[in-house]
């Protein structure tokens, strides 16, 4: 410490003290300050030598010395405090797999049908259910509705399919599923409540069930799945129904609100639910059935919902596959569009229905956002001996030529091989979402 002509001096006692007890206290921590020592000759002349001393405070520090210790220790805890603070939350990374239409023939029934009179559909999935199970978030299009069994099993053209399917379905390890399509009001010739009977089915369901709503309040009801901290709102549409194809008439259905789309609607509700939560997942039921060909109604709502903030779009109903690409919307962002996914169950009869695209994709949440990488497909096929026998799904890498040789649709005046079947997948989809074994 530093003192003027003001300042008290030390007597040579005192300074000799102050020396001693340095001392006699050099294992203690040290620093450097001031020490004020006296020049006899003239006790006014003040002389300032730096000296090494213990770490404390005597009753001569001043006000000033004290301030600056103060200061240099503060930012010394600054410095500690911000090497110490938590670091950033690590990443969260979800698995997503979206299969397209499961389509419950008479013939698919009647093969899950047991003697005791129950269902189980099961074992047609056994060679999908690992990568099902496996899947952080699974989703799959309902392609047939089950409205109960006071209306009858029925097939095509109106489908009611065995409730047991949908119990199935969670077993399977389906998260989310999706009854948003043209067969959704099948039953409806028979009685305007059936949708309403499936709602209070699907309600019993272990799943996140979308595209089923009781009245407009509800279908404007944004459903937000919510996993790990990542919170992802699914929308799901048709482009009408076999029965009513205009929302301006769903008093014809009772008891429910079919989830038919128009621009207004789909601007509306896609923008809404960019706004409440990370990701926006849109299921939609469009496109023009068994061609590969993406129709100018799927280019134009598909650049809709990109512009909308739309992070994934989901599409089925053409039965057959077709592209998949990245739409970017109108703010940048970026928009990944599964334009159809194709068949997943299925008694069709042609080898082009037999191949399905099953949606693969990480879902990745930080600190700088959330976003979809690693974008791709699992390829799979349906396999069916002739006469609509032993139906089941496969990944597309498990066909084999005995599978082939044997398969239903080669009763249709067509050939049944592995090649071609790799050709309708590489036909129609870029390498870059395409596994290792068909690049």
């Amino acid at each position: 410490m530093k003192y003027n002509g003001n300042t008290r001096l030390f007597t040579l006692r005192r300074v000799l003290s102050v020396l001693v007890s340095a001392a006699l206290l050099l294992s203690l921590q040290s620093c450097i300050i001031s020490v004020v020592t006296v020049d006899d000759t003239d006790e006014d002349t003040v002389t300032e030598d730096v000296v090494t001393v213990p770490d404390i405070i005597t009753e001569d520090t001043d006000t000033d010395a004290f301030a600056t210790v103060t200061e240099t220790e503060t930012e010394e805890t600054t410095d500690i405090d911000t090497e110490t603070a938590e670091p950033d939350p690590d990443p969260v990374r979800l698995s997503f797999i979206g299969m397209g239409d499961n389509i419950i023939y008479g013939c698919t029934y009647r093969q899950a049908e047991k003697s005791s009179g129950s269902y189980d559909f099961l074992p047609m999935y056994e060679k999908v259910a690992p990568f099902i199970k496996n899947a952080d978030i699974a989703f799959i299009n309902q392609e047939t509705p089950m409205c109960g069994e006071k209306y009858g099993y029925s097939s095509y053209p109106q489908f009611n399919t065995p409730d047991q399917m949908g119990y199935d379905l969670v077993t399977l390890g389906f998260d989310v599923i999706s009854f948003a399509n043209n067969h959704m009001a099948d039953m409806g010739y028979n009685s305007r409540l059936c949708v309403s009977d499936m709602i209070d089915f699907t309600d019993t369901l272990d799943a996140f069930i979308i595209g089923l709503y009781r009245n407009k309040e509800d279908f404007e009801n944004i459903r937000v799945y919510e996993k790990d901290g990542v919170k992802i709102a699914f929308l799901a549409y048709t482009y009408g129904t076999n029965l009513y194809k205009k929302q301006t008439e769903p008093e014809r259905v009772s008891g429910a609100y079919l989830p038919v789309y128009d621009e207004e609607t789909v601007r509306r509700q896609v923008t809404a639910a960019d706004s409440i939560a990370d990701l926006v997942i849109v299921s939609v039921h469009w496109g023009t059935e068994d061609t590969h060909k993406v129709n100018d109604e799927q280019y134009s709502y598909a650049k809709l919902m990109a512009d909308c903030g739309a992070d994934v779009i989901l599409g089925h109903h053409p039965h057959v596959i077709q592209k998949i690409e990245w739409i970017e919307g109108e703010g940048g962002n970026k928009t990944l569009c599964y334009y159809s996914l194709g068949n997943g169950i299925n008694a069709q009869d042609y080898l082009k229905n037999m191949v399905g695209v099953t949606a693969s994709f990480d879902i990745v949440k930080d600190k700088d956002g959330a976003r979809i990488e690693n974008a791709s497909c699992i390829p799979t096929f349906n396999i069916m001996t002739p006469n609509y026998k032993n139906i089941s799904i496969i990944p597309l890498s498990e066909l084999t030529e005995s599978i082939a040789d044997k398969h239903h649709c080669n009763t249709h005046d067509q050939k049944v091989t592995v090649e071609k079947a790799y050709k309708i997948v590489t036909d129609n989809i870029d390498a870059e979402f395409l596994p290792d074994y068909l690049k």
